[in-house]
This record gives structure tokens, C-alpha cells and sequence, in this order.
């Protein structure tokens, strides 16, 4: 499954779709119809839209320029002496403005651009999450329908076993006892298929929380679980980490650092303040303009420190980048190993053991019936067949299960199946 395409494909045909979640989750389900469900509602997506709004608030704010301000003031009024009432006030009005210079409006928008970036990337890394998330618990209930069937096939040959023993006994070629024995394997497979089937539904109700709903209406989750590839070359998924969106996520953010840099490296040009306006002399009824400049000294000073800490946390960065992609490419390859490992212990037991314990079973039987083995022998041929077929139903639901995580950390296919 190749996450990166498919979440594509999926994206286009919920935007095309009905925005509200309207599938039909009832029969039998696909792995991609529990992924639809699940990006389409899952509200650890519907947050996003969310933040990228406020991301883009900011933004706005950050665009704006500084404010024009207006001033008004009255000095020299209702004093004493000939300062007394507004005699001798001075009225004066005026316009202010903060200039910016050294590119602090443009630094503070391209820091909300650049947020804006990694939000998208983190969207995705949850995107992909989740689908791989709804894969695991779909090989869970996938495994524990192949559990159920595999238990009620075991019952059925208990029963078949005290079919075939009755006549047995009753002829005297067969100790009684037995009875009781086959009777009380009846009770204990009838207890495992009660216990397999619980444990079914329990898995169908993980699944089927993933798109909100704590009582499942699928009848089946259809997919061939003995169907598990190969494992696909270890170098190409070496290769395909680098486009892994959580690497991705340290140039969005490595490009967040750098316009933060930007933004503290414009500090050092001190910002210009200029007011404008007119005064008005009361005492001899005159008025006048005035002009005023402020420019703050030091800039360059204050700075330093904030230049030298986004200098830093930029070039922490690559080593961080390198610290998680050395873990991931040791994880990679750990579990193509395990996978490989899974795949091999499937193929033995599909086209060696099994066959070997079907040909034992149903020579045991025979030789049973015709009473040279006992009952104990019967059993244990039985127990291992049924054993074997646990084996195979766990070695293939682990191989899914590792080859579910390869491919969340490497976004490659290892079969070119969906």
C-alpha cells in the first residue's frame, strides 16, 4: 500500500463526495472503504482547518503596517499668575507614525507563511498516521475472522471425533471413558469459538472506532490475509526515508527557523518615529507647525542575543534531522529482517508443515478407527494441525503488520498492491 498515492487518490474523492459522511459501512468492507471512513470524520483531522485559520489571523496581523496616531495635548493651562485658565495654553495637534525599516513587516509575514508550511506537513504525517493505524486494526479483525473460522473448524472435528467413537465404544473397540473425554473436548472448542468470537468483536469495535462508531455495522472486513508479498528491496526503502513526511517536516520547519533568523537580524535597524502637526499659542493667538523625529539608539545592541539564538536553533536542526533519520533507517531495517522472517515462517508452514500435519491427521484417524492408535494420538495430531494453523494465521498477520510500518516510514509499496 502505498500511503503517499493512496492518500491522494482518497483526498479527491472526499472533496468530489458529499461533505458529510454518508458511506455505507454495513456487509462486507474493504481496507480503503475503513480509510475513506476514517479521514472523512477522524477529529484528529477536523482540528487542522482549525489552526490554519488562526495561523492565517496571524498572518493578517502580521501584514499590517504600524498604525497612524493621532495626538492632541494642552499645556500651559489653569495655572497661576498669567498662566491662569487657558490665557497662555498652547493647543497642539498632531499625526504620528512608526517607520519600519530593515524589512520587519515582510520578516514577520514570511514567518506565518513558513508556519503555514509546516502545518500542511503536519496534516499530512497525521493523515498518514491514521491510515496506517486503521491498517493495523483492520489486520486485527481480519485475523480474528480466520481465528473464528479456524476455532469452529475445531469444533467441528471434536464433533466428527465423538461421531465416529460412539460406534467404537458401543462395539467394544474403545474404552467408554472416551466418551467422556471427546465430550469434554466438544466443551472446550465450544468455549474457544465463544472466546475467538469475542475477541472478534472486540477488534471489529476498535476498527470501527476509528471513524466514530462504537457499533460496528460491517459484516465482514474482506481481505486474504494469507496473500503477504515479498519483502521489496531494503535499499530503494532506504532511499524513499528521505521523502518520509516526518523527515520533510525539518525543512518545513528548518525554513520556519530561517525566517525567525531574518526576523531577528531585521531588528538591528532601528525604526523611525515622525509626528506632524500644528500648534496654537493662546497668549498671542498665534499658530505655528511643529515636526518632531525620534530614532531609538542601540538597536543593533538588543539584537544580538535573539540573532544569536535563532543562529542556534537553525543550526540544531540538521543534527536533530540526522539523530531521527539515523533512528528511522535502523528501525527500516530492523523490520525488513522481521519481515523477512514473518514471510519465510508462512511459506514453511503453508507449503510444508500443514500439508505434513493434514496427511498425519488423517492417518491417525484411520489408524484409530481401525484401533491401532488411541484416543491421546488422535488428540495430539489434531492439536497440532490446529496449532500449525494458529502459527500461520500469526506469522501472516505479522508480516501485514511490518509491512504496514515499512511503508508509513518509507510512503514505497514493497508488493505495488494497494
Amino acid at each position: 500500500m502505498h500511503y503517499r498515492f493512496l492518500l491522494v487518490a482518497l483526498a479527491i474523492q472526499l472533496f468530489i463526495s458529499c461533505p458529510m459522511f454518508a458511506q455505507d459501512m454495513s456487509g462486507a468492507i474493504t481496507l480503503r472503504d475503513a480509510m475513506e471512513a476514517t479521514l472523512r470524520v477522524h477529529p484528529q483531522l477536523r482540528q487542522f482547518p482549525f489552526r490554519r485559520e488562526s495561523i492565517a489571523g496571524e498572518r493578517e496581523i502580521a501584514g499590517l503596517r504600524p498604525p497612524l496616531t493621532f495626538n492632541a495635548g494642552l499645556e500651559d493651562a489653569i495655572g497661576t499668575g498669567n498662566l491662569n485658565g487657558l490665557s497662555g495654553a498652547e493647543f497642539t495637534i498632531t499625526l504620528s507614525r512608526i517607520i519600519q525599516l530593515g524589512g520587519k513587516r515582510e520578516a514577520r509575514v514570511a514567518v506565518a507563511d513558513r508556519r503555514l508550511g509546516v502545518l500542511d506537513t503536519e496534516l499530512e504525517i497525521t493523515e498518514l498516521d491514521l491510515l496506517a493505524e486503521v491498517t493495523y486494526r483492520f489486520i486485527d479483525v481480519v485475523a480474528a475472522q480466520a481465528r473464528v473460522d479456524l476455532q469452529r473448524q475445531a469444533l467441528e472435528l471434536a464433533e466428527e471425533t465423538l461421531d465416529f467413537l460412539e460406534p467404537l465404544v458401543e462395539a467394544g473397540r474403545a474404552p467408554e471413558f472416551e466418551l467422556g473425554r471427546a465430550r469434554a473436548g466438544i466443551s472446550n472448542a465450544r468455549a474457544a469459538v465463544s472466546r475467538s468470537e469475542s475477541n472478534l468483536e472486540a477488534a471489529r469495535v476498535q476498527l470501527s472506532t476509528m471513524w466514530q462508531s462504537q457499533n460496528p455495522a460491517f459484516s465482514q472486513a474482506a481481505s486474504d490475509l494469507f496473500n503477504v508479498g515479498e519483502a521489496g528491496s531494503i535499499n530503494t526503502l532506504l532511499i524513499a526515508l528521505l521523502d518520509n513526511p516526518s523527515i520533510e517536516l525539518f525543512a518545513n520547519e528548518g525554513r520556519l527557523r530561517e525566517a525567525r533568523l531574518r526576523q531577528a537580524q531585521a531588528q538591528q535597524a532601528s525604526n523611525v518615529q515622525w509626528s506632524a502637526g500644528i500648534r496654537h499659542l493662546k497668549g498671542i493667538d498665534d499658530t505655528g507647525l511643529v515636526f518632531n523625529v525620534s530614532v531609538p539608539l542601540g538597536a543593533k545592541e538588543r539584537a544580538s542575543g535573539r540573532i544569536r539564538s535563532a543562529q542556534a536553533n537553525l543550526a540544531e536542526l540538521e543534527y536533530t534531522r540526522e539523530a531521527a533519520l539515523n533512528a528511522m533507517r535502523g528501525q527500516l531495517v530492523s523490520l525488513h529482517v522481521q519481515l523477512e522472517q514473518s514471510l519465510y515462517e508462512v511459506e514453511v508452514l503453508q507449503s510444508e508443515v500443514l500439508p505434513e500435519l493434514t496427511t498425519v491427521l488423517e492417518q491417525t484417524r484411520a489408524f484409530y478407527e481401525a484401533g491401532n492408535y488411541s484416543y491421546v494420538e488422535l488428540i495430539s495430531a489434531r492439536q497440532e494441525y490446529l496449532d500449525a494453523q494458529l502459527s500461520l494465521i500469526a506469522s501472516a498477520a505479522n508480516a501485514h503488520r511490518l509491512r504496514t510500518e515499512m511503508e508509513r516510514l518509507s510512503g514505497q509499496p514493497l508488493t505495488g498492491q494497494e
